[in-house]
């Protein structure tokens, strides 16, 4: 293969499990000064792009837009490197979840990320792959109500109230998820947050208040060009959860109680596997050297088989930009 591949290319040639020039790679990070508003974000998020030239942007949109026409409200330091803090709450007990119903997709806030959508892929052009972060409806309903313990704790008191919440929640995301795609996505980053882990829920609830949620909202992205599933935290349910209908799966590899690369290679029915990078040595000084060991580490344990170079989840905001670099550098073999 002498000439390069374009982006979209490699990643074809990758989800289909044939033989690419090189590994593609994407980190992401948030913005908190600028991702209060879409015109801000967009520029960042673009830039940030520009600057290390990666094979798909994340569409990275504040963690909390998904709760916000809930009802729940975020207060922002204003400083690029603190978290908003949490101000208010849609779900203050098990029995509000009943209250929680469709909102339109095309209203704030949703809109808002539209329009970031629609903005990044003015900027970047048609050729640059853009996923938008989209969040399962069983991390929504444990965002309204503050934490995966709330949650769980209305699973065991009125989980008929707290269905009631995922139905809306859910038909609320088909709908979004449909917009997205207009807007110009083309595909979907599918969070699970706090949900799919065992240190929070049982294999069994999430088979009913996970699962069937989760398939909806993805039957709405099918045939998108790339649907990224990402099973969160420690102690995550991606065994489980492989089968869903996405090009690739992603998790972090560096929790212990999670399954490494090798081992996701005999669950995944084919799937492109996406990791291998500690993200917490993304904003260590002179961790060039162990982040491209991880990597020729990566490479040599999936074999040839699909894979996608990243890190395990979002990047400190204080990365520094020599580490993603010499990534960069090892995975285009300069």
């Amino acid at each position: 293969m002498t000439e390069p591949l374009s982006k979209r290319e490699r990643l074809t040639r990758v989800v289909q499990g044939r033989a690419v020039d090189r590994l593609p790679l994407s980190l992401w990070r948030h913005f908190y000064v600028e991702e209060t508003a879409a015109a801000p974000l967009a520029a960042a998020l673009c830039g940030w792009h520009r600057r290390f030239d990666f094979d798909f942007l994340k569409i990275n949109p504040r963690a909390q837009y998904h709760t916000e026409g809930w009802g729940c409200r975020y207060g922002y330091s204003g400083r690029p490197h603190v978290k908003p803090q949490t101000l208010e709450l849609a779900v203050a007990q098990a029995s509000d979840y009943a209250a929680i119903a469709p909102l339109d997709a095309r209203q704030w806030p949703f809109s808002e990320m539209l329009d970031l959508i629609g903005l990044v892929r003015r900027d970047l052009g048609p050729d640059e792959v853009l996923l938008m972060t989209v969040f399962t409806p069983m991390s929504v309903a444990l965002d309204l109500a503050g934490g995966p313990e709330a949650l769980a704790a209305a699973v065991r008191t009125d989980p008929g109230a707290v269905h009631r919440a995922l139905r809306a929640i859910t038909d609320t995301f088909r709908d979004f998820v449909r917009l997205c795609l207009d807007a110009g996505a083309d595909g979907l980053y599918f969070a699970t947050t706090h949900a799919a882990t065992a240190e929070h829920f049982t294999g069994e609830q999430y088979e009913e208040f996970g699962r069937p949620y989760d398939l909806e909202v993805l039957d709405e992205a099918d045939g998108a060009f790339l649907n990224m599933l990402h099973v969160c935290k420690a102690s995550c349910y991606v065994r489980e959860l492989a089968d869903y209908p996405v090009q690739a799966i992603h998790w972090d590899t560096y929790e212990p109680s999670n399954p490494t690369l090798a081992e996701m290679r005999f669950a995944c029915d084919g799937r492109a596997l996406a990791g291998g990078l500690d993200r917490q040595l993304f904003d260590q000084p002179h961790a060039e050297p162990q982040l491209v060991e991880q990597l020729r580490q990566a490479r040599a344990m999936m074999g040839g088989w699909p894979f996608i170079a990243a890190a395990g989840c979002t990047l400190p905001t204080e990365t520094l930009e020599e580490n993603i670099d010499a990534v960069i550098a090892a995975v285009r073999g300069e």
